[in-house]
């Protein structure tokens, strides 16, 4: 077991290298400059280019862009090792503390969408299988579809302005409340549902053909029992789709948040990219992949722990 652990942590750490290695050097060699854009072209200097000049070289220096590619990342490196993200180009505050601002935020959003995402999922996932081929499963399997086939920001816009602007049901603000959080949870619920409705309707079809589900029913088990005792190998993948969804809520919710104004990691990001904020982007970055890269260490455990049998075939696999 102690081994295994530090095989993981192993991986996870060149993981999180290679990644961070990756998206340095993309963030780098984006098109733009993020002194010009803090500088600006003021009517004074535009009419002394060498003052300009001057005054961006000067900027570029104290914003550490005048070094190589690789002295700017291992001058990034050698101050993650000391806990330290930088400073923002923009806001000049630490990345760090604006990061810790805005991930409790994001967590909450992703963890209700989650929450929404599963209960819509099982609930209709396992009706669409007891009720296999009839007109009730084919009207989930087209809105699955339909919702798969449609854009996120299309539907959240949707509801937005059904909701919000029409309606009134919807406070429209830029605040973390709990006021305003069930309906980017639900839009993003809405969008990760057909996912969830899908694996638990094709692994509980699956499940309810076998020849124990078939004895249970020929000795008088109820249907609902049946379903039950099914369903406990069919949570088996959807713990795996669950750590999937989990990640992609925290790292992808950046068009969901910007149009529902919340404050999180997402909005964070954008205005990262806007402002070609490069310590904002490298810190973000970092902190989804370190986060995605937990989490699916979290789940593996979890499946190990719920289905022993995984321990026992990697031990097979390794004796032969």
């Amino acid at each position: 077991m102690g081994r295994r652990l530090l095989v993981a942590v192993l991986q996870m750490l060149m993981t999180v290298f290679v990644a961070s290695l990756v998206l340095f050097a993309l963030i780098r060699l984006a098109p733009g400059d993020p002194a010009k854009l803090l500088i600006g072209r003021t009517m004074d200097i535009a009419w002394d280019a060498a003052a300009y000049e001057s005054t961006l070289n000067e900027l570029r220096q104290e914003m550490g862009l005048n070094g190589s590619l690789f002295s700017q990342y291992a001058s990034w490196i050698g101050s993650l090792l000391q806990l330290d993200l930088g400073t923002s180009f923009y806001t000049d505050r630490s990345v760090a503390a604006e990061i810790g601002e805005r991930l409790p935020s994001t967590f909450l959003l992703a963890g209700t969408a989650l929450i929404i995402q599963m209960a819509i999922g099982l609930f209709i996932g396992i009706l669409s299988a007891v009720h296999s081929g009839t007109w009730f499963d084919t009207v989930v399997r087209l809105l699955c579809v339909g919702l798969a086939s449609v854009p996120g920001f299309v539907i959240g816009l949707v509801l937005l302005l059904a909701l919000a602007v029409q309606m009134g049901f919807y406070e429209i603000s830029s605040q973390a409340t709990l006021s305003r959080l069930w309906l980017p949870a639900l839009t993003m619920g809405l969008l990760g549902a057909p996912q969830v409705i899908r694996v638990v309707r094709a692994n509980l079809l699956g499940e309810l053909g076998q020849v124990y589900i078939q004895s249970a029913l020929s000795r008088g088990l109820s249907s609902t029992r049946v379903v039950w005792h099914a369903m406990r190998n069919v949570l088996l993948p959807t713990i795996t789709l669950t750590g999937l969804s989990f990640t992609s809520y925290i790292s992808g919710a950046v068009v969901i948040e910007s149009i529902f104004a919340w404050p999180g990691l997402g909005e964070y990001a954008l205005n990262g990219i806007l402002h070609k904020d490069y310590p904002a982007l490298q810190g973000y970055a970092l902190v989804m992949v370190l986060s995605v890269v937990v989490i699916h260490l979290m789940v593996e455990a979890l499946y190990v722990w719920l289905d022993p049998r995984m321990t026992r075939r990697k031990k097979e696999a390794v004796h032969e």
